[in-house]
């Protein structure tokens, strides 16, 4: 007896989208054990895996209103329309959002076009979650069309429609559909949206069941692209089965048997864990008989644990198992693990973290060789993240858009940032607005820049990126709303970049302004450095400004700063002050009655006496009390009276000291008085 030939489709099982869906609700459930987790909508079309999450404690709603507030919601692959993230928002919902990638793509092409008000087509299946989703995103609604008869029932295809399809949908009939539309329009207004693994896993099921004499299709009836294959199947291969589970197979062995079955072919849909197709085929292996005579005995058990599961250069799964100085080991389903050197990883990879998750990654197979100690499996991390990221940054450069880089080094003239494994030149002069002297501080800083140049046509992948032109454009762009929306007196928080002789420039958003340096301080400076420095955030104003000339005039003193502000209430006339002597002249004495706030007090006004200076009763640092007699705000002038409150007279002089001088001084005095007098009488 031999047993069945049975060839299993690569493309099977999981899909990208539904793999990261499940994985996720998993890691959700074990990470919140006690609250409460809502799938809203099945989070795969397979019951084992949703059962095996709804025993889990999860929850399984159809409609928000069955949402408690406050709850953790799975979005599943599918997605879901608008609507749905508003009212969840509402409910304070933590959102956990399993969109698939290509789904969301799908979402934001139907969203611009419905935007721009072109009609929406969408190939695939009416009343399906993934194109109910699609559908929430044109507000003036789409049309869904499911075959290519419905197509051209169409009364009329406007000129500039746009259409996508459902990931999952037929590309057969996708691309026969596409032929009736392009003679409609334009060929850039259909954008070709089925998930490129399916296309692969339909491609190779039509290979599989032309050459099968039986075709087994896992995966769930309600499972849109399950469907979808066993249609193509059926096509091809007359015994076409649809099974959920083993338990579905068995039935099926007999009439197998004795119809003489010698190929059966295997597909699985998206939706179809690896468990479920491992148990269908080993059902099938270690029940099979094939009465052919010239047919080898073989068990289909035996035949996959002899395939080799690695080849050198192929790309392939693992999880991290361990790690020690040298290298981080790999469990690659094989008999032996793979090894990958530690200097591959980010110096801040948490190892420990990784083993105990058992954390997943792609890995290349870069040798396998048979050694005394067994099998040795090289393995390489940064290859495949190098080949990935490669693809991104060649993506980033045609569309131009920004990606974020770490810098790991500095070099002649710039520093060396990289992506991923991709090495990217960034020059000095394109680090900042202004030329970068001091590279050094860049070291280990990640950034946002846009790729200028990429040539992968050299010996070595040149790549070079700038964060100027990206600083430029933003600059520009704040530039433009500041323009036309300014006005005088509106307020802006802005940092300065320079200092000069004359004030002080201010970055308020992309348009620098200038604050004179007369509107710096209340009281007077030499220099604009005497009150700021580069990089201060400040406060500012517009004072004036010249759309023509693109001049803008700020303000940064306060008019409640101002020592004279409010002066007349806080220091009413005739009210008693009291402050230290800070400067004399001939003609008075200034007192200092607060920080920056002098009064004077006239030379007159000091003493009972009649005084040639004040120096002569006052000094420097003596303090006093005043009557405040006049308040000038306009002029910004204080006048005070000391001797309205309590004068200060000179000291008397001992009479000895009063008589000498009469003695001496009368002779002088009277012919004095007799010269002026002379020309009088004469």
């Amino acid at each position: 007896m031999a047993g069945w030939i049975i060839e299993k489709a690569k493309s099977s099982g999981f899909c990208f989208g539904v793999e990261n869906a499940v994985t996720t609700a998993y890691k959700v459930s074990e990470e919140h054990v006690g609250q409460k987790i809502y799938m809203l909508g099945e989070i795969t079309h397979n019951e084992t895996v949703v059962g095996d999450l709804l025993s889990k404690g999860m929850l399984l709603v159809h409609d928000t209103d069955e949402i408690e507030e406050g709850s953790i919601v799975l979005i599943r692959a599918h997605g879901v329309p608008p609507e749905i993230y508003g009212k969840l928002n509402e409910k304070k919902c933590e959102i956990i959002d399993c969109t698939c990638p290509f789904v969301a793509k799908i979402h934001k092409i139907v969203k611009k076009a419905d935007e721009e008000g072109h009609p929406v087509y969408i190939t695939g299946t009416k009343g399906h979650p993934e194109v109910v989703g699609i559908c929430g995103e044109c507000r003036n609604g789409a049309t869904v069309i499911s075959s290519l008869e419905e197509c051209q029932a169409l009364p009329d295809i406007e000129a500039d429609s746009v259409w996508v399809s459902q990931t999952t949908f037929s590309n057969k009939e996708f691309q026969k559909i596409c032929e009736f539309v392009q003679k409609k329009i334009a060929n850039k207004q259909i954008f070709g949206t089925i998930c490129s693994t399916t296309e692969n896993r339909q491609r190779e099921t039509a290979g599989l069941a032309d050459s099968s004499d039986v075709m087994v299709v896992i995966g769930s009836q309600s499972s849109s692209n399950t469907r979808k294959l066993f249609d193509i199947c059926s096509d091809r291969c007359a015994l076409t089965y649809l099974v959920g589970s083993a338990d579905e197979v068995k039935p099926l062995l007999s009439k197998w048997k004795e119809s003489k079955v010698e190929r059966i072919g295997v597909t699985a849909g998206a939706s179809t864990p690896v468990s479920i197709i491992r148990e269908v085929i080993q059902t099938m292996s270690e029940n099979g008989v094939n009465t052919n005579p010239e047919s080898n005995d073989i068990n289909f058990g035996d035949y996959i644990e002899s395939i080799p599961q690695l080849r050198k250069n192929a790309t392939v799964k693992g999880a991290i198992t361990s790690y020690d100085g040298d290298f981080v080991y790999v469990d690659v389903h094989d008999k032996s693990e793979g090894k990958i050197p530690r200097s591959e990883f980010e110096p801040d990879f948490d190892f420990d973290a990784a083993v105990a998750e058992h954390k997943e990654l792609e890995v290349y197979v870069r040798s396998i060789r048979n050694t005394d100690m067994g099998k040795e499996i090289v393995l390489s991390k940064s290859h495949v993240d190098f080949s990935k990221n490669k693809a991104e940054i060649e993506a980033a450069y045609e569309n131009k858009t920004p990606v974020t880089v770490k810098i790991t080094s500095v070099v002649k003239d710039g520093v060396i940032a990289n992506y991923g494994g991709v090495d990217i030149y960034i020059h000095r002069t394109q680090l900042e607005l202004n030329t970068v002297n001091d590279l050094e501080s860049y070291k280990g800083k990640s950034i946002e820049i846009l790729i200028t140049q990429f040539d992968p046509d050299k010996r070595r992948l040149r790549v070079s990126g700038s964060r100027r032109t990206l600083l430029n454009n933003e600059r520009k762009a704040k530039a433009d709303e500041v323009w036309n929306s300014i006005e005088k007196d509106k307020e802006y928080d802005g940092v300065v970049r320079s200092l000069t002789d004359f004030g002080a420039f201010v970055d308020i958003g992309g348009v620098d302004g200038l604050i004179h340096v007369s509107e710096l301080s209340w009281n007077h400076i030499h220099h604009p450095s005497e009150v700021l420095s580069v990089g201060d955030q400040v406060h500012v104003y517009v004072k004036d400004f010249d759309p023509e000339k693109k001049r803008i005039s700020l303000g940064y003193k306060k008019a409640e700063d101002d020592p004279f502000y409010n002066i007349e209430e806080r220091i009413p006339v005739g009210s008693i002050v009291r402050g230290k002597v800070v400067r004399m002249f001939q003609f008075g004495a200034f007192v200092e009655l607060e920080p920056n706030l002098d009064a004077l007090c006239h030379v007159s006004q000091i003493s009972d006496v009649r005084l040639n200076k004040p120096q002569d009763v006052l000094k420097e640092g003596m303090e006093v009390e005043a009557k405040v007699l006049d308040v000038n705000a306009a002029a910004r002038r204080i006048s005070i009276s000391i001797k309205e409150v309590a004068p200060i007279n000179p000291e008397p002089k001992d009479e000895a000291e009063e008589e000498a001088p009469a003695a001496v001084e009368a002779p002088a005095e009277a012919p004095a008085e007799e010269a002026a007098e002379a020309p009088a009488e004469a």
